[in-house]
């Protein structure tokens, strides 16, 4: 990478710090809740229960991405983070829906709001909320991953800074209904955000086109190189957020220098777009036809048979 990169070991002290602010808050507003009868300080401190696996996930990833591949995981374990991710997504979405079916209990009954503890918790809340967010602002420029966690961070933020509004309509008009309004905002919230984080690792999973990385952008430093004719095939598969392992096929002239090509492809894709894992193939015009009037054979396709059935001499001893 470009930049200078902090010590890890200062991501995560920033990190774990932050992540236990999102806990103390968590507690502190599912306690205020549970005095004060508001369910706009519920739904706020489970969005606040979201934001702490953000931090697990955000903390896992930053340690795990650190071990090397092996053998077995030969891209590393990228998408441990995003199998956390997933099922992070999924426990909010069952957060938000309870949130909304005890708004939608609180509009068809009547329930009595405490203004002045609901306000006291939700300020506390807040306070709290800056630390953490002051904690994030400058580390959250130095990965993608830091800048989930920030953007969570400032959403609750956000959130707390609505549950302190209400809190005052209520003290000063006596108009409870506010509270079940603003939860009813911050379960919709909460679905938004967890249907964006479980779209995006599905999305990952299955290896589906990604439209964080710029093609068009590497193609240009690509097609510039001498001896290219042109680059028919590339794959970008995503591992975790801001980690690409790409895959080229490249046509060349006879008279190119193969290995010049791929040495520079590498450079480029490692050092200017920060992609760990590249691979290259180079092939002449006349060789890609040929290629591709090889055709997989339905019945392997079909039944996942991968073994070969023509006549090698198989050994059996185990």
């Amino acid at each position: 990478m470009t930049k200078p990169r902090p010590k890890r070991s200062r991501l995560v002290f920033f990190l774990s710090l932050s992540g236990v602010l999102s806990i103390a808050i968590f507690f502190i507003e599912w306690i205020g809740s549970r005095e004060s009868g508001s369910l706009a300080l519920f739904a706020d401190a489970g969005h606040i229960f979201t934001d702490v696996f953000a931090h697990i996930i955000s903390l896992f990833a930053l340690l795990i991405a650190s071990k090397k591949p092996t053998s077995k995981y030969p891209f590393g374990f990228h998408r441990f983070e995003v199998l956390a991710a997933l099922l992070n997504g999924f426990l909010l979405i069952g957060i938000a829906i309870f949130i909304l079916y005890e708004s939608y209990l609180r509009f068809s009954g009547t329930a009595h709001v405490e203004p002045d503890s609901m306000l006291a918790y939700a300020v506390i809340g807040f306070g709290i909320n800056l630390i953490s967010a002051a904690l994030l602002v400058g580390v959250s420029k130095t990965s993608l991953n830091l800048k989930s966690a920030y953007l969570h961070v400032l959403s609750d933020l956000l959130g707390t800074l609505a549950v302190v509004i209400g809190a005052l309509i209520i003290r000063f008009t006596g108009f409870r209904e506010v509270d079940h309004f603003l939860s009813v905002i911050l379960g919709i919230f909460i679905l938004k955000t967890s249907y964006g984080i479980v779209k995006e690792s599905i999305e990952i999973l299955i290896e589906a086109d990604t439209s964080d990385f710029d093609k068009e952008h590497l193609l240009e430093h690509i097609r510039v190189f001498p001896g290219i004719e042109s680059v028919p095939g590339i794959t970008v598969r995503k591992l975790t957020s801001g980690v690409f392992s790409v895959e080229l096929q490249i046509l060349v002239d006879k008279n190119a220098d193969r290995d010049k090509i791929v040495l520079e492809i590498h450079k480029v894709l490692k050092s200017e777009f920060g992609v760990p894992f590249v691979s290259v193939e180079i092939l002449s015009a006349t060789f890609k036809e040929k290629l591709e009037e090889i055709s997989v054979r339905e019945t392997e396709r079909e039944f996942g048979h991968h073994g070969h059935s023509h006549g090698h001499a198989h050994d059996h001893h185990h």
